[in-house]
């Protein structure tokens, strides 16, 4: 009858009474008597329900998540900062205070989630690290009561899983989750590759170590001590508002800050025995049985709420590249706007976004932020994420206006957005108006209301998670509260190992890291040079970006790093040791450590790019010292590169055009640092070519690159030093390849997941420009019209003039739609380099009948006597100093002179090609500069094709000249000499990819390039240890750091 009666009574069991006792507490105060036998049922019942709870936590099954991420977007100064402060029930500061990046507020309120009543939490009794029990156990006891339905405040959400490529792959997580013993995941439907940092509790974060006194309530400065939201311990509680937090502290294990990312790496192994005795794990099953327990007990359980989490996104220009690395399809967007000034108002002292011409008013910002948010998050289920539309500053309009304002704003935001193809994520019809400095206005109840109904119906609240993540969760969190900020993954694997609870395979422990990297609770990138550490309080990551992306309001008063702000704004050139010096601030201490590691991911998400050097005399990479920063640039291109270089007679266009009016800004700055990662930024009259949306890159001594913001396209030409027409579609459609690869890169890391390629349609299309470079007809309907004629300009375009953009790598011959040269580049003087495409394509037996064309036989018999055994070298020499003799020395002679000839003038196209060089020369050695050592050894295997390749490579007829007479008897030393000029140069990066593509192009080939190689380790190259040539002029040595 007692266990009948108990069976009956279980969920009551732990049911507090008025003084806080629950009925086991008050049967086990009695010793004697009649509670005997109840204090006996009592404690059966408890250890049975403690038993049950803890096989949750280790074994099958999962428990449902309620947190919802709460992303407040808009430009600065509208309000954001206090309306985050008037939900949560803080007191709104008087005054305007900006926020330094982003400001988390975690653990200060949530929603009931059978009542669905807001609840707001004392922070000085939050304790995140029950989070994870209160959450399983609230999820199990449901289970048990009410099994017909999953949660009985919950409605099911009407959204719908998106249709996608390999359905049989790609599952929703929460019909997944119950179905594996170990992890029921999916991480193809777990997406967003972000690392975002989601789940935090609002502690002002201190993360030198050093003491920290409490902020003002006026500074929104409030991190995440752990973004997971499970655990993490917390300093005892007092009733303050905000509770301070040491993050940092010092890191057990982290490698000394001299020491190399490949050092400590190389040395893995030899540590793991040392490791094992420094690691120890608190996740006994008996200490999460006792804190399990003490949840139990509490009966806090029983009331389910689920948990708001505010981030507060900083509004300034130059975050805008930074922000979006945290944005997730798993949230609730607030998008606020000043609703005391018209949306098509101007806004004063505002710079409008790169290559924005329109006045900058409060619809621009609205049609930035809507880009961004649905450009970043990829679209999982229908209609998701949601963005809320939130108006403020309502007490700046008179009482008896505020509702035809209301009415009016609206309008103007139905209008603005009527056609826009996200409409379906957009909610208007809350129509929000709010003052977001009075706490008692009723228009806040209303925006609870309408954040309650979105975060309900949202698909991930309620989520099932996997129980088998949940010890080695607390685990990490344990570590993340005594103030690790990051693990090696020898340091992670073995924490698994020695745990007292579970341990996972190797599998399954990857598994765990791409699941929880996918949720935001970690970041973990699983590439070759960042897969030996996890970040374990990802709001690492959000510091060390507000470090010094930052607006100038923040920047530090300290005259030497001020001047470093300030010339990185002007110039997007930050050297490596003012990093080092931002970073021994004291808010940015524990950075320093793994400054290697953090460089090479600030590289991976192109918020850094390297500006490489190499020494002059080994080739040798020297340590990177410089890095461009593009979203620090705030100057204008106010060069006369573009009026004078980037016309219709020397480049041609191309458009990546966006759907919406706006680009986001991260997209461009993202493009431009790959560019200045693959090519030689360029200078033009005494400035370098790097500006704020605007960028141009030597491709070699003939191209230069340009890409540049304008509207909604990011536009790339291709010039040409003297004409269009010259333009060698090799060159135009490799870099066209490029960039569109680099943009489907950068789309695609916003929106998938670790294992989820490319699946749905990217943010953008192609458009070719017309020959007066203005006018766009798109790719598609480009290659499927013969003949366009452009609106403004009249122009008519056929197939054949896309041709350069699409060239066919190995067709050698001119295809049907080829027009020959145009009329500009037949009045060219053809370059060194290209003459002698058109020697080497020219047959030697023509050359003599075309030689009394060009009006030089007599020059033809000198050089053949001098030259009677290399006839290769004697064509090229015999039109070169044709070049040099005679004054109509351009294309249009060589054209008249192969007419007579009988010749067809396509024979002159060739000086527009050049042959795809295919090499089995592993890509991560072709973009560095070979050693001293390597060209030393490949000299002598050229033969005698000096001229050639010096003339391939750029070298003056003059300089090849001199090195053959200081060489005369000497084959291998005239190759060598070669090389060397070569490398010199600057103008262009001389990297072994470029060496190859002249082999190739001069008919030797990569092959004894590629042999050599063999012999040369990656590491010699990249952080060549002391490199010497065996017979190099100069000896001189210097080490490299790490790519």
């Amino acid at each position: 009858m007692m266990s009948k009666l108990l069976g009956h009574l279980s969920g009551w069991i732990w049911t507090s009474s008025g003084d806080g006792k629950t009925p086991y507490d008050l049967a086990a105060a009695e010793k004697e008597g009649q509670y005997k036998e109840v204090m006996e049922y009592l404690q059966t019942a408890v250890l049975r329900t403690k038993d049950s709870m803890l096989n949750k936590l280790l074994g099958s099954g999962s428990y449902q998540s309620f947190d919802m991420r709460c992303m407040v977007t808009a430009r600065f100064s509208v309000g954001k900062s206090s309306l985050v402060k008037l939900l949560v029930g803080d007191n709104v500061p008087e005054g305007r205070y900006a926020t330094d990046g982003i400001s988390l507020v975690e653990g200060r309120c949530g929603l009931d989630i059978e009542t669905r009543n807001w609840i707001m939490i004392d922070p000085g009794t939050y304790n995140a690290l029950d989070v994870v029990y209160n959450k399983v156990l609230m999820t199990s006891v449901e289970k048990d009561e009410r099994k017909q339905t999953k949660t009985s405040g919950k409605h099911k959400s009407d959204a719908k899983l998106v249709e996608l490529p390999n359905k049989d792959d790609i599952h929703s997580q929460k019909s997944e989750a119950t179905k594996s013993t170990y992890f029921p995941v999916n991480l193809s439907g777990e997406p967003s590759t972000q690392p975002q940092a989601t789940k935090s509790t609002s502690f002002p974060v201190n993360l030198s170590g050093e003491p920290t006194t409490q902020p003002q309530a006026t500074k929104s400065t409030y991190l995440p001590v752990n973004l997971s939201g499970e655990p993490t311990t917390q300093p005892q509680a007092t009733k303050s508002t905000y509770l301070p937090v040491n993050l940092s502290g010092e890191p057990s294990q982290q490698p000394q800050a001299a020491q190399s990312l490949s050092q400590q790496i190389s040395s893995i192994e030899s540590k793991k025995q040392q490791m094992k005795k420094k690691m120890t794990t608190k996740m006994t099953k008996k200490e999460m049985r006792k804190k399990m327990e003490k949840v139990l007990k509490t009966g806090k359980y029983k009331m389910k709420v689920g948990r708001l989490i505010f981030w507060d996104f900083g509004g300034q220009y130059v975050y805008y590249t930074t922000h979006q690395t945290f944005m997730t399809f798993r949230a609730l967007f607030l998008v606020v706007f000043d609703g005391s000034k018209g949306l098509n108002e101007e806004i004063p002292d505002v710079l409008c976004f790169p290559g924005q011409h329109m006045t900058p008013t409060p619809a621009v910002f609205l049609l930035h932020w809507v880009n961004s948010i649905l450009t970043y998050c990829k679209v999982v289920y229908a209609g998701i994420p949601k963005i809320l539309f939130v108006a403020t500053h309502k007490d700046k309009v008179p009482v008896e206006d505020v509702e035809t304002r209301r009415a009016l704003l609206y309008s103007e935001v139905e209008e603005l957005f009527k056609d826009h193809e996200g409409r379906n994520h957009l909610v208007l019809d809350k129509k929000i108006f709010v003052n977001a400095t009075d706490k008692d206005d009723q228009e806040i109840e209303a925006l609870k209301k309408a954040i309650t109904e979105l975060t309900f119906d949202h698909p991930c609240w309620g989520e099932d998670m996997p129980n088998a993540c949940v010890p080695l969760e607390l685990e990490i969190a344990e570590m993340v509260a005594a103030g690790k900020q990051i693990l090696s993954l020898v340091e992670l694997e073995e924490l698994n190992s020695i745990s007292k609870v579970s341990v996972l395979d190797l599998e399954q422990l990857h598994d765990f890291l791409h699941f929880q990297h996918s949720l935001g609770k970690l970041i973990y990138f699983d590439t070759r040079q960042l897969q030996d550490y996890v970040i374990i309080n990802p709001l690492l990551m959000v510091e060390v970006m507000r470090s010094f992306v930052t607006d100038v309001g923040f920047w530090p008063k300290k005259k030497g790093l001020e001047e470093t702000f300030r010339r990185m704004s002007e110039s997007g050139i930050i050297r490596r040791e003012d990093l080092y010096q931002i970073w021994k601030q004291k808010d940015f201490r524990a950075i320093l450590p793994y400054k290697e590691f953090i460089f090479n991911i600030l590289i991976y998400l192109d918020i850094l790019a390297e500006q490489r050097r190499y020494d002059t005399t080994t080739g040798s990479r020297l340590p990177v010292d410089n890095f461009f920063v593009p979203c620090m640039v705030t100057e204008r291109n106010k060069t006369s590169f573009m009026d004078k270089e980037c016309t219709p007679e020397k480049a041609i266009c191309l458009a990546f055009v966006f759907k919406g009016t706006v680009i986001p800004p991260a997209l461009p700055n993202r493009l431009i640092s790959a560019c200045l990662s693959m090519w030689t930024l360029k200078q033009y009259e005494g400035r370098k070519l790097l500006f704020s949306g605007f960028i141009v890159v030597s491709f070699d001594k003939a191209h230069d690159v340009v890409v540049c913001v304008e509207g909604n396209k990011i536009l790339l030409y291709i010039v040409h030093t003297s004409s269009a027409g010259l333009i060698v579609p090799d060159v135009a459609t490799g870099v066209k390849e490029c960039l569109v690869t680099t943009m489907e890169r950068i789309s695609d890391f916003y929106q998938s997941t670790i294992h989820e390629k490319h699946i749905q349609q990217l943010p953008f299309q192609i458009e070719y420009s017309c020959s007066a470079l203005k006018c766009f007809i798109s790719e598609e309907k480009a290659l499927q019209t013969n003949v366009w004629v452009c609106n403004e300009h009249k122009l008519t375009h056929r197939v054949g003039d896309w041709v350069v953009w699409n060239q066919d790598k190995n067709n050698e011959q001119c295809d049907q739609n080829c027009q020959g040269l145009s009329d500009d580049a037949l009045s060219q003087r053809p370059s060194d380099i290209e003459l002698l495409r058109f020697s080497i394509n020219f047959e030697s037996s023509q050359m003599y009948e075309l030689v009394p064309y060009l009006e030089m036989s007599k020059e033809w018999g000198d050089i053949t006597l001098n030259y009677p055994k290399d006839i290769k070298v004697a064509k090229f020499l015999v039109l070169s100093k044709w070049k040099e003799m005679k004054d109509k020395s351009n294309f249009k002679a060589l054209a008249e002179a192969l007419t007579k000839m009988d010749i067809s003038t396509h024979v002159l196209c060739q000086v527009r090609r050049v042959r795809l060089a295919e090499t089995d020369i592993p890509l991560e050695y072709l973009d560095c500069i070979p050693t001293d050592e390597m060209l030393d050894a490949l000299a002598p295997q050229i033969g005698q094709i000096f001229f050639q390749l010096g003339a391939e490579l750029g070298l003056s007829i003059a300089n090849l000249e001199n090195i053959q007479s200081n060489n005369s008897q000497d084959l291998a030393a005239q190759n060598k000499e070669v090389l060397f000029k070569w490398r010199e140069d600057r103008t262009v990066k001389p990297t072994i990819r470029v060496l190859v593509q002249a082999l190739v192009n001069i008919g030797r080939g990569a092959y004894c390039l590629q042999e050599i190689l063999k012999n040369v380790d990656l590491n010699t190259l990249r952080r060549s240890e002391e490199v010497k040539g065996k017979g190099s002029s100069q000896k001189t040595t210097k080490k490299c750091s790490i790519s």
